[in-house]
């Protein structure tokens, strides 16, 4: 994936792990995705069932969503689309982590500098 055509971060710190960057039914599907490899509508329906009951529409309009976002693409298979990850799951944590660190930074160099320093040293002496 290009730089241009990366997904959008919006980074929100106080939820857990890829509720970070997604809502929590659109982290799941790309923990699915990621996990299992490229699906269709139907078979992320039946992985998502397994915790909760969700309609075919409500799955298949979170997975356009992210189609829409970037982060999903998706092909016409027959009768349904197969979507398909842009990104690995580390490509786009990475990415993320980069845009974030990097806007601080430019943004608030006097104070991330000295704090990501500080964490860098501290996660050294535990190793």
């Amino acid at each position: 994936m290009e730089s241009s055509e990366k997904p959008a971060v919006i980074y929100h710190p106080s939820r857990p792990g890829l509720e970070k960057f997604w809502g929590k039914l659109e982290a799941e599907l790309l923990e699915i995705i990621w996990s299992n490899g490229p699906m269709t509508v139907k078979r992320a329906l039946f992985f998502i069932r397994k915790k909760r009951l969700y309609a075919y529409t409500t799955i298949m309009t979170m997975m356009n969503h992210l189609v829409n976002k970037g982060i999903l693409r998706r092909e016409k298979q027959g009768h349904s689309f197969m979507y398909y990850p842009t990104v690995s799951k580390d490509e786009f944590l990475r990415s993320a982590a980069d845009e974030i660190i990097s806007g601080l930074l430019a943004d608030f160099p006097e104070i991330a500098e000295p704090l990501i320093s500080d964490r860098s040293k501290r996660l050294k002496r535990r190793k």
